[in-house]
């Protein structure tokens, strides 16, 4: 590869991941990329807004070292669909690698001409939401806001904890993953035959919770477990949103493990197989 003249340039850390929110070690990776003389991005798509956060983790203090940065306000900003960022600390890497001038570009004076910094040539007017929603709600504001939906999915996560029926899993930022597990499992089936199982019944239970209109919700698979994915990123949502969101999980769980359990259940369960 070297011999080819071909060389690592880049390295990209996450700040939140798309299935549990999970934050990279940025602040080391930014050490790495720096003695290696590499180009360090980070994707914040959905979790970069929280850096400004009292009780963020410490690691998205790396952001401040990275040479480009990807967020999207129509995530974690409440934007309405779609609005997408990159910043860069070095604007003139974005005209190095972008700026064209074909002979039907005729541009007098002097001007910011965002064909110049990025793929795109005619578009809409994303950043005027974007603008109007910070000059209503504030820094201060947004800070509150995101910092409302981490202390509520942590909410989550406790309660989900002190519930016999269900397993929490993951908690980052403002997403809380978690799985319905009926306490009679273990005395009934081995660990594999208990997995899945498990697996089974929560992917019909995610499928039962958006059928009911009662709630959306997305799903997780970490280490071979299916999880029922929680990302609360509406200033809108309450503690009784919380609560009443878990209630869903545990009425409807049971009930779709008692359709499963049983030999007239929906399809041909684990349990039926043994």
């Amino acid at each position: 590869m070297f011999a080819k003249g071909i060389g690592r340039f880049l390295v990209v850390g996450s700040a939140g991941t798309v299935s549990t929110g999970a934050v990279d070690p940025l602040p080391e990776l930014a050490n790495f990329c720096r003695q290696h003389k590499l180009w360090f991005h980070v994707d914040g798509a959905y979790g970069a807004f929280a850096s400004g956060v009292e009780g963020a983790p410490p690691q998205l203090r790396g952001l401040e070292s990275a040479d480009s940065i990807a967020v999207d306000p129509h995530k974690w900003l409440y934007a309405p669909l779609e609005a997408g960022c990159a910043l860069v600390r070095d604007p003139a890497a974005l005209r190095n690698a972008f700026s064209y001038h074909p002979p039907y570009y005729n541009f007098e004076g002097e001007a910011l001409n965002y064909y110049d910094i990025g793929p795109q040539n005619s578009r809409g007017f994303r950043a005027l939401k974007v603008w109007l929603a910070l000059q209503h709600a504030g820094a201060a504001g947004y800070r509150q806001m995101i910092r409302d939906d981490m202390t509520l999915a942590r909410y989550f996560y406790d309660l989900a904890a002190e519930h016999p029926e269900l397993e929490p899993i993951t908690h980052n930022l403002s997403i809380t993953t978690l799985r319905y597990v009926p306490p009679e499992l273990a005395a009934t089936l081995g660990p594999e035959e208990t997995e899945e199982y498990l697996n089974q019944l929560n992917q019909r239970l995610l499928a039962a919770i958006e059928n009911s209109g009662a709630a959306f919700i997305s799903n997780a698979v970490i280490a071979g477990k299916y999880a029922l994915r929680f990302c609360i990123v509406n200033f809108r949502t309450t503690t009784a949103d919380v609560e009443t969101a878990l209630q869903l999980v545990i009425r409807l769980g049971r009930q779709v493990h008692a359709e499963l359990f049983t030999s007239g259940g929906k399809g041909q369960s684990v349990l039926e197989r043994r």
